[in-house]
């Protein structure tokens, strides 16, 4: 072998392994985007305000659900049924928290889908929703902001 065939070798090497690496990376890209599956519940919207706890919630429901294709069928699993503020009432999944609302709000929309809140003041109320129809509860006029409630744990004396 020659000099002058060096630099030929040497670029040719360079673009082999250029393809090689390339080709992994591809079909690294494509099998991890295989896997994915677009979650049944959505993403929370920018229109409405969500509390940390609110959000850390929405996450933790996200990944609970990560594999199923209709919330009517869907039971909480144990683990997040016992951190997340979700109970079991009249037969439903429901999720617990505290809205702030503006005077558009539309409470008949919102016991439509199964929710109940109760006032504090003009602008505050506590709910609860049926999981199931919480990503729906997003389109109700006059939501301003959304928190989750949060267990209280009682401590033995």
């Amino acid at each position: 072998m020659t000099h002058t065939h060096l630099p030929t070798i040497l670029a040719a090497a360079v673009i082999a392994i250029s393809l090689i690496f390339s080709s992994c990376n591809c079909q690294k890209s494509v099998s991890g985007t295989a896997n994915q599956t677009k979650s049944v519940i959505g993403e929370l919207p920018t229109h409405i305000t969500f509390s940390n706890s609110f959000r850390a919630f929405w996450d933790d429901f996200a990944r609970d659900t990560r594999h199923v294709r209709d919330l009517d069928k869907y039971k909480p699993s144990d683990d997040f049924a016992a951190t997340a503020p979700v109970s079991l009432l009249d037969g439903a999944y429901v999720v617990s928290g505290y809205l702030t609302i503006d005077d558009t709000f539309d409470a008949d929309a919102f016991k439509a889908l199964g929710g109940e809140y109760n006032r504090i003041d003009a602008t505050t109320a506590t709910f609860k929703m049926p999981l199931k129809r919480l990503p729906e509860m997003w389109q109700i006029r006059g939501i301003v902001s959304v928190e989750a409630a949060t267990r209280v744990h009682l401590r033995k004396r």
